[in-house]
Order: C-alpha cells, then structure tokens, then sequence
C-alpha cells in the first residue's frame, strides 16, 4: 500500500496550512529536502496509543531501508507495549535548524525482530548499532541497561506524508 504524500501550503497563501496534491507515493518519492531529514541525523517525535487510548510521545531515533522506517527501542517498555499492542504511530521530523521544514508521517508497524529471534534478531542488533553510529557517532550502542535488555526492531509502513517548508 501506498502512502499519500500531500505538502502543506505554507503562510501567505490561499488556504494556508492545508493539504494541497495529495498522491500515492513512497519515501523514494520524497523531494530531496525531505529525504534529508530521513538520512540526516534529526532526532524524531515518535507518538504511540497505549491500551488505555491515552497518547504517548518520546523522542526516537529513526533509520530507514527506502520502504519503511525502522524504530528501535528495549522489550518491555511502554513505547514497546504500544506498539505491539495498537502499531499506529506518528513521527513528526522537524529540521533542528529551521522548526518551518518539518516531515509528518503516519504509519503502521508492519514487522517486529526481537533480538533473541535466533533467526532474524541480528537485525535488531544491527538497527540499533547503525543508528548509534549515525547520532551518537558510537558503536556499539553504548547505553545498554548493564542488567540487560532485548532490543527490537520495528518496521513502519508509512500511510500518509505530510511535507512542509525547505531547510
């Protein structure tokens, strides 16, 4: 399935701050200021529904394999419980130089690897360590719980895009 990319029309304009050409499109379809905020550092808002509806928002890191955006957090935690539980997310990327260039994307957990998976978990290990090295400039991911962890790994499937603003 693909998602729907629509840019929202910025200040100044008629109908401000709505949804203009909404497409069927995919990350790959992204415009390069975009992509950018895909590749480059930018640590994201990530929102979650827990059993109780309540919203819960955290900052994430977030990576990507050109089709879904890839999440990595500990078993057990509440993000972790949320996700299993309900898979809806948001994840609003917003330029750390400029708060007017932002990504909102609404997606769908479409895959779980736990890491004690004998045999994908290595993924999780990898996903983790690849996003230490690219926001921390360490690896391997050097804030493990000394009283040990699992990390997972979750693959969103983006179903709406929403674009705003240039760097």
């Amino acid at each position: 399935m693909a998602a729907t990319i629509g840019d929202v029309i910025t200040p100044g304009n008629e109908k401000a701050f709505t949804v203009k050409d909404r497409k069927p499109g995919a990350l790959k379809d992204l415009a390069p200021q975009y992509k950018k905020l895909l590749s480059d550092p930018v640590t994201a808002s990530l929102t979650t529904l827990s059993s109780k509806g309540e919203m819960q928002v955290t900052p994430v890191w977030v990576g990507n394999d050109g089709t879904y955006l890839e999440l990595n957090s500990a078993r057990g935690r509440l993000k972790d419980r949320n996700l299993r539980g309900n898979g809806k997310v948001t994840l609003l990327f917003m330029n750390p130089a400029n708060p007017y260039h932002w990504m909102s994307v609404n997606g769908k957990v479409v895959d779980i690897i736990d890491e004690d998976d004998k045999a994908r978990g290595h993924l999780a290990t990898q996903s983790i360590d690849g996003l230490a090295l690219r926001y921390v400039n360490q690896t391997p991911y050097p804030f493990r719980d000394p009283k040990g962890e699992v990390r997972v790994l979750y693959k969103v499937e983006p179903t709406q895009i929403l674009t705003f603003g240039n760097p």
